[in-house]
Order: C-alpha cells, then sequence, then structure tokens
C-alpha cells in the first residue's frame, strides 16, 4: 500500500489545523481555550473533571495508528527495528498533529450552547457548525465550511479502513 491516504489525510488536518482559525473573524482568547470547561449545556453534566474526561474520548482514533502499527509490524521487513519506530512515530504525530488539530478548532470556537444547539444551522453538530460559522463569517457563505467537513469525513474513511486493516490481523 502506498502512502497516499496517509499523505492526503496529513495535508487535510494541516489544512484545517491553519484555515479554521485564520479564516474565523472572532477567535477565543487563550484564557478560553485552556481554562473554560463547558458546563452551560443540557447535558446536565456539571462536573469538571467529568467532563475533562469525556474530553478524552476524542482521542479514540489516535489509539489506531499505533494500534495497527503494532498489529503490522509482523508484515514489515526487518520488523524488530521498524515495528518499533512505527509505533513511537505514530504516537508522536498523533500528538503533535492531534493537539494542534484541537487547539486550532478550538479558538475558533465562539458560543458553545449556540454550537450544541439543534436549532443551528448544522442542527447541532458542533464541528460542522464551527467550520460553517467561520466561513460563513468571513465570505459570506459557509461552503468552505461544508468542504472542511468532508475533510474531516475522508480522514474518517481511512481510519476505519486503518480499522479494518489492522483488525484483520
Amino acid at each position: 500500500m502506498d502512502g497516499s491516504p496517509r499523505f492526503s489525510v496529513s495535508v487535510g488536518v494541516f489544512v484545517l489545523m491553519i484555515a479554521v482559525p485564520a479564516v474565523a473573524t472572532e477567535r477565543a482568547s487563550a484564557k478560553f481555550v485552556f481554562t473554560h470547561l463547558n458546563t452551560d449545556n443540557s447535558a446536565g453534566i456539571h462536573n469538571n473533571l467529568y467532563i475533562f474526561v469525556l474530553g478524552l474520548l476524542m482521542s479514540q482514533y489516535t489509539l489506531t495508528g499505533y494500534d495497527a502499527s503494532a498489529h503490522m509490524t509482523e508484515e514489515t521487513k526487518n520488523a524488530d527495528k521498524n515495528g518499533p519506530i512505527g509505533i513511537i512515530s505514530a504516537i508522536s504525530i498523533s500528538i503533535v498533529v492531534g493537539w494542534g488539530y484541537i487547539l486550532g478548532i478550538t479558538f475558533a470556537v465562539k458560543e458553545i450552547p449556540y454550537l450544541l444547539s439543534p436549532d443551528n444551522e448544522a442542527g447541532g453538530y458542533a464541528i460542522a457548525e464551527v467550520f460553517y460559522l467561520a466561513f460563513k463569517s468571513r465570505y459570506g457563505s459557509g461552503v468552505g465550511g461544508i468542504v472542511c467537513l468532508g475533510i474531516v469525513a475522508v480522514a474518517i474513511y481511512f481510519c476505519g479502513m486503518s480499522s479494518v486493516t489492522s483488525n484483520s490481523r
């Protein structure tokens, strides 16, 4: 398998990391990004520790990265050296790129309760609403946000394919 899906997903994530906060006309402050935990929702969750732990679920797809590397190690050349390099690389890249992506998206967030509202343009789908509002506020149209959501959909598709490949081993 060539590296084209991996390359296209990486480019897509870097585009989102830079484009979404750059396009957004209003950005959250660093204090908001690093210290605010949303308790203003209708879910009834008011425990900050529990909200933090739920936020860790965002990393579920990154687990596939090093798990797939571990399962595929026996099929690689020089597995004794290349296997650990693949696993450590997957973890390192996931940390750096994932952190950058989440920071970029979080800086573009304006009003959390509105993002979660089923009455918004995206019907309560928060990430779609972040993308949509960023482009709509700058250009008057949310089409760029829909394209960004397509990038996420492609990344999820390739992650699913990686999961299937890993689980078949």
